[in-house]
């Protein structure tokens, strides 16, 4: 039989949904606008089609200085 392990494709689905996409000028300024207008980091994260916990840490990050 050639059907693939469990492992195998929770590997492969594991692989496919972790996939970073760097952050461009154009989304950090979007990303400071938005927040700087009061809007929770959720709904910033819908804007910019990424997760919450990596809007705010990207948020947090410039903030510090690091970029």
């Amino acid at each position: 039989m050639d059907t693939p392990s469990n492992h195998t494709m929770h590997q492969e689905q594991d692989e496919s949904k972790r996939t970073y996409r760097h952050w461009t000028t154009l989304e950090d300024r979007k990303l400071l606008e938005l927040r700087k207008s009061g809007m929770k980091f959720r709904h910033i994260a819908e804007q910019l089609s990424r997760t919450p916990i990596s809007v705010e840490k990207r948020y947090r990050k410039i903030c510090k200085g690091y970029i």
